[in-house]
Order: C-alpha cells, then structure tokens, then sequence
C-alpha cells in the first residue's frame, strides 16, 4: 500500500500532520538521495530524523562504477530500480510530456515536462502523477531490500560485511553531511 500525500492549495499543511512521525528517531526511515528530500522537508519546518538508509549511498558502495558514461544509467532512481528491481521506472517525460508548440502553433519536437505544481493540479496528469511519485517510495524500498542482501554478501573487513560498514559509518556519515550543507 502507498500513501501519497497533498500539500497543495487547499490541502496546504496537511504535511504538518505527519511532522512528528518525520521527526521521531525511533521510526527509521530510508530515502533515495536524502540530502535532498531532508533539505525539502526543511523548507516545510520538518527535521528528518531516524535516518535508516539512502539507497543512493547503498548503490555507490556496492557499485562504484555504474556511471552513465558506462551506459548503466548511474545512480537515479530510474536507472536503480530498473537494473536491480527489475521494473522500469517511466521517465517523467514519457509520461507527462508535452511538445512544445513552434511558432506557427505546430508541435515540435522539444518536449517539455510541465512544473510539479501544475502535474498535481491539472486533471490530465493529476492521477498519473499520483501514482508517479508514489511509485518512489515503491522502488526506494525494493532497493533498500536488493541492496542490503547485496552488501551483506560482501565480505569488508574480517567477519563484518559492507552492511555493516555502511552502517556503521556510513549511515551515520549521511546524517552529518545533511547537517553541514543545511548550515553552510
């Protein structure tokens, strides 16, 4: 089951009602790129705590070469759940596209994606982007769980694997560095 919530117009706030659950360090939390999404939840006056896991950090540590260059799709969200959950992730512009007219009105062929704002709003793209960005969590969860298995399996230092270095070190590493890029 998926939870999508909307903080939009006259839903705005809603998110404060989950506040304390983003702010208790007793639930722990995994993320894809949670730099990102603790600084967004900053802007909305909620400090992400209970940091469990960044599947972004999992990935560079189990493969530090799946770089786009290399053709493997590096480190998105897309490129991850489609080579290590098996399901492709449809890229915002396949979706939600919109050519852009020429001058004489005729579509061209530059296709853009409209704001955030106005695929939440708008009823031609409101039930796909529901399902699009609840499909994240989705994915960020099977790749927390593929990730793990694989990490655990890769022998770090003596009897510990590379689980249990991240971890150790990593994970709490994650939780400082979001914290020194919100200070400056």
């Amino acid at each position: 089951k998926m939870l999508w919530i909307d903080n939009l117009d006259g839903a705005f706030g809603v998110l404060q009602e989950f506040k304390e659950w983003f702010e208790d360090d007793s639930i722990k939390k995994v993320w894809h790129n949670y730099g990102f999404d603790r600084h967004v939840m900053w802007n909305e006056g909620i400090d992400c705590l209970g940091f469990f896991g960044d599947t972004m950090h999992m990935a560079r540590l189990e493969d530090t070469s799946r770089a786009k260059t290399a053709g493997r799709g590096g480190y998105s969200l897309e490129a991850l759940t489609e080579s290590l959950c098996g399901r492709r992730k449809r890229p915002m512009k396949e979706i939600f596209g919109v050519p852009r007219l020429r001058k004489d009105g005729s579509e061209g062929s530059i296709v853009d994606v409209p704001a955030v704002e106005v695929l939440q709003r708008d009823p031609r793209f409101r039930k796909d982007w529901i399902e699009y960005s609840a499909r994240d969590a989705e994915g960020t969860w099977c790749l927390w769980d593929v990730l793990r298995r694989r990490l655990e399996r890769k022998q770090w230092y003596k009897k510990d694997n590379l689980y249990q270095y991240y971890c150790r070190y990593m994970v709490p590493f994650g939780k400082v560095l979001t914290d020194m890029e919100r200070r400056g």
